[in-house]
């Protein structure tokens, strides 16, 4: 079983979902998120006296957050090389953050044979994506994506911000049992909302976008409105075209508290399969819509047979929507 994000909490957040009808989603969308300093990797640096490894005595992992530079916050990469340049000792002290836990850890400052400092590090402070919109609530034009958290949870913690962006599908790889697809996008620079939080769900943040608040609306409905039956889901194979295509419910999961496999599917579409083989990665957040209501968003694929996959029930976006 695989999330359907493709990628290259604070509960202060204050979004709501205030009616019962929302604008349905089907779009593909670009996700640019400002995540903080994470290292990525680890590497030996080339100096005029041979190869070094500055972090060997440091306490670091992949996945960790660089918080501070001996004491002074750090926001981007940017920040970090010029505190890195501006360094007149060849120790720094790193302020670590690791799931919950915050320390300190010494790291070697290092020069490579260009003369240019370096302390062996590579590191990430966004992270770019492709998924797909679920719905835009018309009155507070906040809106729900993809259906489920980012992959790497260890990277977005609390509250979050990025942007939303227009998203444009070239091509599908399809997909085949065992070997997962996934839409092949690109993405603008044109900004259509803001991302502000990240939570089990989905991603949720307010549209900026006339074009896409211009749409009609659906009518929202509960677990106890989805029947095993007919369905469909909305999603775009091609440029910008959001088009539906059928698919079937086969099981109904009835949830007292949050999951994101509330509704199992199976694609019928004929040329959905066609194009796709199934469900494939950045269909993530495709809404599922039944008898004229919007019930649930995909979430899953199964890896073995891509024809079938999982919803979440709209309800759990809906509440995390606020």
């Amino acid at each position: 079983m695989i999330l359907l994000l493709v990628f290259t909490i604070d509960n202060n957040i204050t979004i709501k979902a205030s009616s019962l009808e929302v604008i349905p989603g089907g779009e593909t969308i670009g996700i640019k998120l400002n995540t903080g300093v994470y290292v990525a990797g680890k590497y030996s640096v080339e100096t005029i006296n041979g190869k070094k490894n500055p972090w060997q005595k440091a306490d670091i992992e992949i996945g960790d957050k660089i918080l501070e530079i001996d004491k002074k916050k750090i926001n981007n990469n940017d920040e970090l090389i010029k505190q890195i340049e501006s360094s007149k000792d060849y120790e720094l002290v790193l302020t670590i953050g690791r799931g919950s836990i915050e320390f300190d850890t010494n790291i070697e400052l290092v020069e490579n044979k260009q003369g240019e400092r370096s302390i062996g590090l590579y590191l990430k402070d966004k992270l770019l994506g492709v998924g797909t919109l679920t719905f835009i609530d018309p009155e507070t034009k906040n809106f729900g994506a993809l259906g489920h958290g980012i992959i790497d949870q260890k990277v977005l913690i609390g509250g979050i911000s990025g942007s939303l962006l227009v998203s444009n599908v070239d091509s599908i790889k399809k997909a085949s049992p065992g070997v997962p697809g996934e839409k092949r996008a690109t993405l603008s620079n044109s900004v259509i909302g803001n991302l502000e939080s990240n939570y089990a769900t989905g991603l949720f943040g307010n549209i900026s976008s006339r074009s896409l608040l211009n749409k009609d609306k659906i009518e929202v409905g509960t677990q106890d409105d989805i029947k095993i039956g007919p369905a469909t889901i909305r999603t775009v194979l091609n440029g910008k075209e959001v088009k539906e295509y059928d698919i079937e419910i086969i099981e109904v999961n009835k949830q007292n508290t949050r999951n994101v496999k509330g509704i199992k599917i199976k694609v019928t579409d004929d040329e959905l399969i066609e194009a796709c083989g199934g469900i494939v990665q950045g269909m993530s957040g495709s809404p599922i819509i039944q008898n004229n209501k919007l019930v649930g968003a995909v979430s899953h694929v199964t890896i073995d047979d891509p024809l079938i996959g999982y919803g979440i029930h709209i309800e759990w976006m809906l509440e995390d929507c606020k």
